[in-house]
């Protein structure tokens, strides 16, 4: 089972990714940026949720969902949402995707052996799209502080209570927020859940399999839904999931174009088309699966066949259908 996901979520209002404070500031992870545009390209800084921010909280929710059905294999570092790779130190491969869901879809190195596994999960960084830029402001934050009478401290009384002025006992700071309209994509090669890459003959049973590769679709959803990023306390991005693709294959595929892109739709479609008319494919090999409105309109104007098109609502019931066709199709 191979899964390739890419789409648009509309972020607002979030500070999901900092580099760290510079004195009481602290901001966001910026990356160099080009987009098209008539005047060629241009290139300009934006902020960006990193691959590697997306894979965290897409490992902690994978765990969540796992630990609320009663599911036993997970680590007792990874339960704890502490995902080291890895301070077992088993005898190979096999014996830690055995032993733990996320070496398992989220990949290992063993220092002290040099066993290793390549992730299953793989994330692009979460961009600002080529048609419009993100906008960015710093917003101050601080704690309240009291007197035990329940009044604003003088700085005097700061002083004796905290040993500090009462400036320095609220800590002030400022962070940096974004919003904007996200491309993301993402990509799952569900085939070896569960299954050694070096010795495909070792395998745990087909039950507990499925269980992780479902898992690891239906975490996305949490993702696509604000569960992810720094700051969640105070600042939970208000998210909307707009458009989503997804093609999932019994055999292996390429990646969708990246939603940053300004026609990845049209490129998805017309790469999907080409890989189709390749591969013969039918709905028991391969589906599409496309959310209402543009995804959807445009991979059956670019003649997508039909019969392999389903389209859905929202990005969730999307996410939800391709557990399904995980949970049946994974052998």
């Amino acid at each position: 089972m191979y899964v390739r996901i890419s789409g648009r979520a509309i972020i607002n209002a979030h500070s999901a990714n900092a580099e760290g404070a510079v004195g009481a500031y602290i901001g966001l992870s910026k990356m160099p940026i080009v987009r098209r545009t008539a005047k060629g390209y241009e290139i300009s800084e934006e902020p960006v949720i990193s691959g590697n921010m997306l894979k965290h909280w897409h490992a902690v929710m994978v765990t969540d969902l796992l630990l609320s059905k009663g599911g036993s294999d997970i680590c007792d570092l990874c339960k704890q949402h502490i995902m080291f790779r890895s301070p077992h130190n088993y005898q190979n491969e096999f014996e830690y995707i055995d032993k733990c869901v996320i070496e398992d879809l989220h990949g290992f190195l063993d220092p002290r052996s040099n066993i290793r596994r390549e992730s299953l999960v793989k994330f692009s960084f979460m961009i600002p799209i080529e048609e419009l830029t993100s906008a960015t402001a710093a917003i101050t934050h601080n704690r309240v502080v009291l007197t035990p009478e329940g009044k604003i401290p003088t700085r005097e009384e700061a002083q004796k209570l905290w040993g500090a002025e009462e400036a320095a006992a609220m800590m002030l700071f400022k962070r940096e927020h974004a919003s904007g309209v996200y491309g993301f994509a993402c990509s799952m090669d569900l085939a070896y859940v569960g299954k050694s890459v070096y010795d495909p003959t070792k395998q745990i049973d087909i039950g507990r399999r499925k269980n992780r590769a479902k898992a690891a679709i239906l975490g996305l959803i949490n993702i696509i839904s604000g569960q992810a990023g720094a700051a969640q306390s105070r600042a939970l991005p208000a998210i909307k999931t707009t458009e989503l693709i997804s093609l999932v294959s019994r055999n292996p595929v390429p990646n969708m174009i990246h939603g940053f892109y300004s026609d990845y739709i049209e490129n998805s479609a017309e790469l999907i088309r080409a890989w189709f008319g390749v591969h013969h494919s039918n709905a028991k090999h391969a589906m599409v699966i496309a959310t209402e409105g543009r995804p959807l309109n445009i991979l059956k104007e670019k003649r997508v066949p039909e019969e392999l098109i389903l389209g859905v609502r929202s990005a969730e019931e999307a996410l939800t259908k391709v557990a399904e066709l995980v949970d049946g199709w994974l052998s």
